[in-house]
């Protein structure tokens, strides 16, 4: 009777781990996809500087990371912006807004600006990173990520800051109007104040993009990026009336 009862034993055991396989590369892959549930006001230590700083380093060394580029090329590009954005919002204990502002300065894909004054130009350093530090990082930024995106290696890897900062702007003003006016100005004055800006149609259309996410942030902050991103900025598919009849002019 008792071996009876523990082959039974056994049997029970086997048959659920054979009628239900689990799938660790799924498991594993669903990790960063998720959103912690932090403890109540632990958001508010990520507005300290020395802990904000930590975090910035902590974003740029994840997506230096071999594993970043593993998980990029595994689930491609769009979705690996959804990963930037989870692991900004676990490394904030869900603070939404030093998310944005996390995921914006890791996207920056420029180390130093050059600013045009009157008689002389300026150089402000966009990042403390080493100049290899920077570039492991910038070949690793997701940059196919519309149909439409240009065929060279940098392809739209400039307009993931555009969308993060657009969503931050959005996020902390609720207010999808004050995001499109500062966008307005940045792109109507890069020219003449950045040495090698560009006055650039597909920015604004990214920037839109993310005042899409970061007014459905202030609804539900486990939104992700993805949820906004249309096929294509070929052409904006919300006319001017549009954008007016939502508030955003």
């Amino acid at each position: 009777m008792r071996a009876c009862g523990t082959i039974l034993v056994l049997i029970g055991l086997v048959v659920p781990a054979v009628s239900q396989p689990s799938n660790p590369a799924d498991d594993s892959l669903s990790e960063y996809f998720k959103f912690d549930d932090a403890p109540l006001y632990s958001c508010l230590f990520t507005y300290f500087p020395p802990v904000f700083i930590q975090h910035d380093m902590e974003l740029k060394s994840f997506i230096r990371s071999k594993r970043f580029r593993a998980l990029r090329r595994t689930v491609g590009d769009r979705r690996a912006m959804d990963i930037i954005f989870v692991r900004a919002m676990r490394l904030t204990n869900n603070n939404t807004a030093m998310a944005l502002l996390l995921a914006t300065l890791s996207s920056f894909d420029h180390r130093v600006v050059e600013l045009r004054i009157p008689l002389f130009n300026i150089f402000f350093a966009l990042s403390n990173e080493s100049e290899e530090e920077f570039v492991r990082r910038l070949v690793n930024l997701p940059s196919r990520l519309f149909i439409d995106s240009p065929a060279d290696s940098s392809a739209d890897r400039d307009k993931l800051q555009h969308f993060f900062g657009s969503a931050f702007l959005t996020y902390i003003f609720e207010s999808r109007a004050s995001a499109d006016r500062f966008g307005e100005f940045i792109e109507n004055e890069e020219e003449d104040l950045i040495v090698g800006g560009v006055n650039d149609d597909r920015d604004r259309r990214m920037n839109r993009e993310g005042q899409r996410f970061g007014s459905a942030l202030l609804e539900d902050n486990h939104s992700l990026p993805t949820m906004f991103l249309r096929e294509s900025l070929a052409h904006d598919k919300v006319s001017s009336e549009e954008y007016h009849c939502i508030g955003v002019w």
